[in-house]
Formats: C-alpha cells, structure tokens, sequence
C-alpha cells in the first residue's frame, strides 16, 4: 500500500545555458513537511510542455527516492499539490525562455543574455495566502536560498529574518542566515543563528565557521576552545592547528610554531591552504598600532617600480589591502605585507624571495619602531 506525500514546488532558476549544444540547467526546489530540498536538471532545448513534463516528473522521482532513504519497505505516492497551478506557470516560463534562446541563436551573438530567469511559485498574494502556515516558511527560506545563490546577502536577510519569525530553530535557515551576516561583515549578529547551526549540525565546516566570527569579535578563548574540540573529535586536526595559526596572528602573536608544525606534516597542503585561506587582516587592539599607508609608499617598501604594479596585485587579491569604494583609494598595512612576505619566503608558497626596502621610504614614511 502506498503512502501519500504532499509536495510544494517553489521555484525554478535558468542557471545556465549553451547555444552551441542547444541545452540548458534549470535549479529547482521544493518542500514538505520538515523537508527543503534544491537541485538542479539540464534539459535539451525543445517543446515547453514536453519540458515541464520532464521537469515535474524529475520532482516526483526525487522526492521518491529521498523519502526511500528512510524506508526502503514503504512505497511513496507523490502528490505536487500545486501541479494544477505549477504546470501552466512553467509551460509559460519555459516557453519564454525557448523563444528568447533561439532569437538570441539567430543574432550572431549581438543579444546573449537570457532575460527569463527565475519563477517564484507563490509570487502573488492570492497563491501565497492559501498555503498552510508551515509551507509559507519554505517559501521565504528558498527566496533567501536563491538569493545567496545570486550573492545578494542583504536582500537574502529581508526574506531569512521573516523565515526566522516562522520557525527559528531551523538548522538550514540558521546556516545560511549565518553566512549572509558573515559576508556582510555584521558578525555579532552572526554568532547566534551560527551557535544553533554549529549545535544541530557539528562539522569542521560549522564549527571553523563559528570559531571565525568568534575571532573577528575578539572572542579568542571562544575561538580556541572551538579549534581544540574540532582536535579532539576529528581526524582532520591540520584544520585545527591552521585555525590556532590564524588565531595567533590575528592577535599579534607568534604563528610561524603551529605552520611550520604543518608543513612537516604535509608541506603541499599547508601551501595550497596558505593561498587560498589565510586572511591577513589583523584585528584592531588598544595596544598593538599598526602603519597605515598608500600604494607610493607601499610600492617602495616592497620594491615595486610604480604604484601600479603593486595595486594590480592587490586589486587582484594577490596582496592584501583595504579599498575605499566612495573614495576611489586604497591603503594598506605595514604589519600585513610583512607577514604575506614572511610567508611566501617561510614556506615558498611563490618559488621566489621577496625583499622590503625601508631605505627607499621618504621622511615622515618610516613605521615608529623603525
């Protein structure tokens, strides 16, 4: 005997697609009860119902398979609650997107971008107002999902904050609620929807993600007890002693003894993990001043023949610095270009020996200590 499902379909987004192979990717999400899934289908460019078939055909299939996961014994039927709505509203949306690929084929590459993108199942009040209370949660977390998506953090918080009123103890909410303060750099309003995630949830990824807004708080003990539980409960301790390095320099202490700890270990991941992940923006401390200075002076320090050598650089986040958008300028600091060049000759991350230059500064550009 089979057991039905009530399915809600969200949303679709044109995610990408190809003239030359005539194909295109469609991301999709939908919901039940306790339940948020996004996936994603590439479809061959053809007939718009014969699409929306397929698309909601695949639905069904996926949602089948989930729910098989923990049963294998029980048998699904799986019934899209909104299908009478969704099929028209996607044959429609298919068929815009249909239309606008091949009129963009015949344009000799004068018109490439696809301006049907998106398909909010419960755009209008009068389809949002029907659904049941626990669906309409769905609906906000997935329009905050397909904003993340878009990298559009702010407005992914306008629907994650209203989700939240609905049901707040969400791990998925709280995970990319997170992520959006996080990127936003608001991290004090970060720290709790990332406490429940990393609570529901504990992972290296959650709990490094904790342990990093703790620290750009300046909540250190927080962030080392963090680090010592990701050591004592998984094998991956590298990520530990990576995370206690990066604690150290953010608070101006020595971090060369837990690196060099790794590059014994394992030289090449310590060197991809120093490209990719270190961040070299030192957190503000009453006692620790730094010296701030403008692509000139940094040019001279770090030998470069002109200014613009240095910033394409930075603008191409290979040196750290600190753009002002409003202003046009960027600036950067002494006691951060030191350790970018400390370790790049440390652990050879370039194959190359960087030098500083300090008898090359004009009067007034020497660092205090100097």
């Amino acid at each position: 005997m089979e057991e039905q499902k009530d399915v809600y379909l969200l949303s679709c987004y044109l995610k990408k697609w190809s003239y030359t192979e005539n194909k295109l990717t469609l991301n999709y999400s939908f919901c039940w009860d306790g339940h948020y899934q996004r996936r994603h289908k590439e479809f061959r460019l053809g007939n718009p119902v014969a699409m929306t078939s397929e698309l909601l055909g695949q639905i069904v299939k996926d949602a089948r398979y989930i729910l098989s996961q923990s049963d294998e014994e029980k048998r699904w039927h799986i019934n899209i609650v909104n299908y009478n709505d969704a099929k028209p509203k996607t044959i429609a949306f298919f068929s815009k997107i249909v239309k606008e690929f091949k009129n963009n084929k015949r344009s000799n590459g004068k018109s490439r971008m696809i301006t049907a993108r998106s398909l909010d199942f419960f755009y209008h009040d009068h389809d949002y107002d029907k659904l049941p209370e626990n669906m309409k949660f769905f609906v906000h977390l997935n329009r905050g999902m397909n904003k993340v998506n878009g990298e559009l953090w702010a407005n992914a918080l306008v629907d994650f904050k209203i989700a939240q009123k609905m049901n707040p103890e969400s791990t998925v909410l709280n995970k990319f609620m997170s992520m959006a303060y996080s990127k936003l750099g608001e991290f004090d309003k970060a720290i709790r929807p990332m406490e429940l995630y990393a609570r529901a949830e504990p992972s290296i990824a959650s709990l490094t993600a904790l342990a990093q807004a703790y620290i750009h708080l300046e909540e250190f003990e927080k962030a080392d007890a963090i680090y010592q539980q990701i050591a004592d409960n998984y094998e991956e301790k590298e990520l530990a002693l990576f995370g206690r390095a990066h604690l150290a320099y953010k608070q101006g202490k020595d971090y060369l003894p837990f690196l060099e700890e790794l590059f014994e270990h394992d030289p090449n991941w310590l060197q991809e993990k120093l490209k990719s992940d270190w961040e070299y923006k030192l957190m503000p401390a009453k006692k620790r001043t730094v010296t701030r200075w403008n692509a000139s002076t940094a040019a001279r320090y770090m030998g470069f023949e002109r200014p613009f050598d240095l910033t394409r650089k930075a603008f191409s986040h290979e040196i750290p610095c600190y753009f002002d958008h409003e202003k046009g300028t960027v600036h950067f600091v002494k006691e951060e270009l030191d350790c970018w060049i400390d370790l790049r000759n440390h652990f050879n991350l370039d194959g190359a020996t960087y030098q500083v230059y300090e008898d090359k500064l004009l009067p007034g550009e020497r660092p205090v200590s100097a």
